[in-house]
C-alpha cells in the first residue's frame, strides 16, 4: 500500500472513526455519571472530552516513515487514527475513570503498546501516570446513520491538568523540534517534571483531608436536620445550607463522634424547650433560623467553656442561648 491508497482509505472511514469517538464519548460520560453522579462528574471533568481526528500529514509520517518498519500491518496497527481526552483535576480520578472503561463490555479495552514503549524508553515523560488505553469494537455498531464497523478502534487518554499541561508543552519542545540535543532545555523540563509531580501529590493529600473534613461537617448537618424533623417539627428554619457550613465549619474542632448521642439525648430531653426558644427568638433574629441553631443549644451546655472562643457570629446569640438553657456564660456581658 503506498500513501496515496492509505490516504483513499483513510478518508473513506473517516466518518466511523469520527462516529466511534462520539459514542464513546457518549457511553463513558454516562460510565461515570451513574457511578458517581453528576455533580461528581462536573468537578471531576476540567475541559469538556475533546475528539480529535489524526492529521493527515501526522499519519503519513507515522505510518511510513518514523514507524516504517514498526507495524506487521501499517494501516490496521495505527490505533490512534481516533483519539479522545479526558482531563481532570487529581491523579485517583485517572485511576477510577479508568477502572470504568476497562470493567465494561461496550468495547474490548487494552492498553496502549506504543506509549507504553514510550514511558519505558524515556525518564523525562511526566504524563506517565495518565492512562492511554486503546478502544475497540468488538462488533458493527451505528451510532446515528453511520455504522461503526467492528475492529475500529480509538485511543483514549486521561491526563490531569498539571500532566496535560506538561505533556503538550515537553511534546512540542522535545519530541517537535530541532533542538532535543540541548541539555539545558532537558534539564529545565527535568525540574518543572519533578516540581509538578510535587505539585500533584500535594493536591492530592490536600484533597483526601479536605474531603475527611468536609464528611464530618456534613455529618453533623445531616444529624441536626434529622433531630429537628424528629424533635422540633413545629419550628421552621429558612437558613441556607451555606449558613450552616459557615457555622460548622468554625466550630468544628468541638465536633467529635463521641457527642453524637448526647446531642440526640439533649434533644429529645430539651424538645419542648427548644421548640418554644426558638420560635420567640426567630422573631426577631434571622440566626435562630439556621439549621443548627438546635447543635449550637447543644454546644452551649455541653461546651460552655469552649464554644464562645470558637462561635463566629455575634456573641449576643449565644448570650441568648444561654439564657434559654439557664446557664451563666463564661464570659463578661457587654
Amino acid at each position: 500500500m503506498n500513501e496515496e491508497e492509505y490516504l483513499s482509505r483513510y478518508r473513506l472511514e473517516t466518518p466511523s472513526l469520527q462516529a466511534w469517538g462520539h459514542y464513546l464519548v457518549e457511553q463513558i460520560n454516562s460510565l461515570i455519571q451513574t457511578k458517581y453522579g453528576k455533580e461528581t462528574y462536573d468537578a471531576w471533568i476540567k475541559t469538556p472530552p475533546s475528539i480529535r481526528i489524526k492529521d493527515e500529514d501526522s499519519l503519513i509520517i507515522k505510518a511510513f516513515l518514523r514507524n516504517k518498519g514498526w507495524f506487521p500491518s501499517i494501516h490496521d496497527d495505527i490505533t490512534d487514527k481516533v483519539g479522545i481526552r479526558y482531563v481532570v483535576g487529581l491523579t485517583e480520578q485517572i485511576d477510577k475513570i479508568s477502572e470504568l472503561v476497562h470493567s465494561s463490555s461496550l468495547w474490548l479495552c487494552s492498553q496502549s503498546r506504543e506509549f507504553n514503549d514510550w514511558i519505558k524508553s524515556d525518564p523525562r515523560i511526566f504524563d506517565y501516570q495518565s492512562a492511554h488505553l486503546i478502544l475497540t469494537s468488538h462488533q458493527d455498531i451505528y451510532f446515528g446513520e453511520t455504522k461503526i464497523p467492528s475492529g475500529t478502534s480509538c485511543e483514549l487518554q486521561i491526563r490531569t491538568l498539571l500532566q496535560h499541561a506538561y505533556a503538550e508543552l515537553s511534546h512540542d519542545t522535545l519530541y517537535k523540534s530541532n533542538i532535543t540535543s540541548q541539555p539545558e532545555v532537558h534539564r529545565l523540563f527535568a525540574k518543572s517534571m519533578a516540581l509538578m509531580e510535587t505539585t500533584d501529590d500535594m493536591l492530592l493529600r490536600a484533597k483526601h483531608k479536605s474531603d475527611e473534613t468536609a464528611a464530618v461537617l456534613v455529618r453533623w448537618k445531616k444529624r441536626a436536620h434529622e433531630l429537628n424533623k424528629t424533635y422540633l417539627s413545629t419550628v421552621r428554619f429558612s437558613a441556607t445550607d451555606r449558613e450552616d457550613d459557615y457555622l460548622l465549619d468554625k466550630i468544628r474542632e468541638i465536633l467529635s463522634e463521641d457527642l453524637a448521642e448526647d446531642f440526640s439525648s439533649f434533644m429529645k430531653d430539651k424538645a419542648d424547650l427548644l421548640s418554644r426558644k426558638i420560635k420567640e427568638r426567630q422573631a426577631t433574629n434571622g440566626a435562630f433560623r439556621i439549621n443548627s441553631i438546635s447543635l449550637i443549644y447543644f454546644l452551649s451546655e455541653r461546651k460552655r467553656i469552649l464554644l464562645p472562643d470558637l462561635f463566629p457570629l455575634d456573641r449576643s446569640i449565644l448570650e441568648k442561648t444561654y439564657s434559654d438553657l439557664g446557664l451563666a456564660p463564661s464570659w463578661p456581658y457587654r
